[in-house]
């Protein structure tokens, strides 16, 4: 039975993949407080940590895991599983939950919170900067809050409490939407103050982190919506106004690089540790909807045995055969995939819902297909699909009808953006939540081979650490990982 590595990938392979180490390294001497730094350099290095996080062995490995968007393989020689703590059946190792709370705390948001409070007390106060730190400041919160629930956030960064309240989710996500409000309050297109040359997304192009913001807004307002229906409206207002991310040139990723140290997690566990060899296969949540329909990314998704007919996908927790399951194909999860964190086509599928669902505007079904079917065009061409293809493809897609079940267009409008976000963690696992009440949800999962049979996996528990077990206003009872949080029907 094969060895099982825990790996946790630092903070520093991203960091080195920057033009010049020194200067981006380079970012203070008091580690308690930042009292003369350029905030570009803490800016620069929150990003670079926050990038690293998200696909790192804390966060993206576990939750495409637990999260059923890909297969471990179990038994096969070459496969993920093999004995012990196994996050495809829900067994994972406390160092697990523990790393990204201190990551999101401490090493991108502590440093985000001194970037702006530096950026609005200079001289001349540098609104952008401050603007484009408070984005990242909501990214931050709003997966903290859909990967824990109730955390930290009114009494977050604040020196003179040592012991910070754990405020509702609800309030937390209107936090996050209140946190982009003050950025695109800032924002100054005219001005020339800015972070530019560090910026590793927009290079400081103020429009992009705009439409940016407003399409974060809009998804937060999308995770909210089921359990506080009052946010309907502002959607529509949204919807109506536009202004937000409009075109693939509007994505917002970072690349890493083929160069040692600085090449994506996801490749590189597979380099160091496999043989060069995917550890993950397909999961049948995939290829069950996709392969009948001849969908042109499952060879962008998968590598495909030779001696295999169709794209045949494995129960999590059952054993992966080479030749007859494919596995995640090596170059998708290459070593200079991008982290990607929201796209042209995210926001197409959020379109789509809206007109589907009657969300502030008229429900129109017409519409809801025709954006449906421009989201997976657009999706398409993201995974490298030639450009007719993607057109013939998504332009064969049924007209769908009804108000439930897989012939609805609201049924296929979940089901193609969980498809399209499956290699990014934690963001198939927050639209997975939300499709759908408990029992309901799309894709429908079962409880992975081997795992407990208390329920699906729905939350990172709340780590051991001394910040929250010293802390009296931390929860007391243990909440466990198949419990459901606000969002979560």
């Amino acid at each position: 039975m094969k060895q099982k590595f825990l790996i946790t990938f630092s903070v520093l392979t991203l960091i080195l993949a920057l033009p010049s180490c020194k200067k981006y390294l380079d970012i203070n001497k008091n580690p308690n407080a930042a009292v003369t730094l350029d905030p570009k350099l803490l800016f620069s290095y929150a990003v670079t940590s926050y990038v690293n996080l998200r696909p790192s062995g804390d966060m993206g490995l576990p939750l495409n895991l637990a999260g059923q968007t890909m297969a471990d393989g179990f038994n096969n020689p070459t496969g993920w599983s093999g004995g012990g703590l196994n996050e495809a059946e829900y067994r994972i190792d406390p160092l697990i939950y523990g790393n990204p709370w201190r990551a999101y705390y401490t090493s991108i948001g502590n440093n985000l919170q001194q970037a702006i409070q530096l950026a609005e007390a200079a001289t001349p106060k540098n609104n952008n900067a401050a603007a484009q730190c408070k984005v990242m400041l909501a990214l931050v919160y709003y997966e903290l809050t859909t990967l824990y629930g109730d955390v930290p956030f009114s009494e977050a960064f604040r020196s003179d409490v040592t012991y910070p309240k754990f405020d509702p989710q609800q309030k937390v996500l209107s936090g996050v939407v209140s946190t982009l409000d003050g950025a695109l309050a800032q924002f100054d297109e005219a001005s020339t103050v800015k972070i530019a040359d560090y910026d590793l997304f927009y290079k400081g192009n103020i429009a992009q982190w705009k439409k940016l913001a407003k399409s974060l807004k809009l998804r937060t307002y999308m995770v909210m919506v089921d359990k506080d229906p009052s946010v309907a409206t502002k959607i529509g207002e949204m919807i109506t106004a536009g202004g937000m991310v409009a075109a693939a040139a509007d994505n917002f990723f970072i690349p890493f690089q083929d160069i040692q140290q600085k090449k994506n997690p996801k490749y590189d566990i597979g380099e160091r540790f496999n043989g060069k060899i995917n550890f993950f296969f397909a999961i049948k949540w995939v290829t069950d909807y996709m392969d009948p329909m001849n969908d042109p990314r499952l060879p962008k998704f998968y590598d495909k045995p030779a001696t295999a007919a169709r794209y045949v996908g494995i129960e999590q927790g059952t054993d992966g055969d080479d030749k007859l399951h494919p596995r995640v194909s090596t170059t998708l999860q290459s070593a200079a995939q991008p982290e990607v964190i929201y796209t042209y086509e995210d926001q197409l599928f959020y379109e789509a819902e809206v007109y589907a669902r009657g969300l502030g505007v008229p429900q129109d079904i017409a519409k809801a297909n025709t954006l449906l079917k421009s989201a997976v065009n657009a999706s398409c061409l993201f995974y490298k699909v030639d450009a007719t293809t993607a057109t013939n493809f998504s332009a064969a897609l049924p007209n769908y009808v009804g108000a439930t079940g897989p012939t609805s267009v609201l049924y296929n409008i979940h089901y193609q953006h969980w498809l399209d976000m499956f290699d990014r963690g934690i963001d198939p696992f927050t639209e997975w939540r939300r499709s759908g009440p408990e029992g309901q949800e799309i894709p429908a999962f079962t409880i992975p081979v081997g795992a407990p049979s208390n329920g699906l996996f729905r939350r990172y528990e709340y780590p051991i650490t001394n910040e929250i077990n010293q802390n009296p206003n931390a929860p007391k009872v243990t909440i466990k990982y198949y419990e459901k949080m606000w969002f979560d029907l």
